[in-house]
């Protein structure tokens, strides 16, 4: 069983709180909606989760099979889809899984490889530099980065952005997918399709101070 706790989760730049008290509670097949005006602190919760934002206040913490996973590990079993997750341009998409499978230490074979850029719908571009791809083609190399390791907990902060009908019925299936498999993910958007798709809703507004720290 996954289970993924934030008990009194608040960020702070410098002076300037963000949010605080924010506890959550997610177990295997939740789906969570995060959603928010922009500026609202959607992507600083998500970072705070994915571990890569420290919070200022509170802790995550990860169980996977009624074991606490270590805070340094907890990257090896999340995958997160972001418009600040960086990709290799000058590679071709083989060439990105390639270097991700050998940054988490993972036997990339070529069938695993081919499977998940199969899922994203761009078998006939694995070859051709990330660099030529449209903006919506990025974003699903993006969407292939997070599910290469078959992560146990998945992070989407804005994920259909400028993604066409296509790539979105992909982000559905990926989703719909996740929830069968028994897997966690979450959604930072204000997009009604994909508020549409979760079983828990969080405002992160609802977390927002009354004034700054020291005002």
């Amino acid at each position: 069983m996954i289970h993924l706790t934030l008990q009194g989760g608040g960020h702070s730049y410098g002076y300037r709180r963000i949010f605080s008290g924010v506890d959550l509670e997610l177990f295997s097949g939740d789906i969570l909606a995060i959603t928010g005006a922009n500026g609202s602190g959607k992507s600083t919760l998500l970072k705070m989760l994915a571990g890569v934002l420290r919070p200022t206040n509170g802790e995550v913490k990860l169980t996977l099979a009624e074991q606490v996973v270590p805070q340094e590990q907890h990257a090896l079993h999340i995958g997160l889809v972001a418009p600040y997750v960086n990709v290799y341009e000058d590679l071709t998409l083989r060439e990105n899984l390639r270097f991700i499978g050998k940054a988490r230490s993972m036997n990339s074979n070529p069938a695993r490889i081919e499977s998940t850029v199969a899922d994203v719908g761009l078998t006939a571009h694995i070859d051709e530099p990330v660099r030529t791809y449209s903006t919506g083609m990025q974003q699903r190399v993006r969407l292939a980065a997070a599910l290469f390791h078959e992560p146990k907990v998945l992070l989407l902060d804005e994920p259909t952005l400028g993604l066409d009908p296509k790539g979105k019925e992909i982000f559905r299936k990926m989703v719909v997918g996740s929830k069968q498999a028994r897997h966690l993910v979450v959604i930072a958007s204000n997009s009604e399709d994909e508020i549409a798709m979760a079983d828990q809703l969080l405002c992160i507004e609802d977390y927002a101070p009354k004034a700054r720290l020291f005002a």
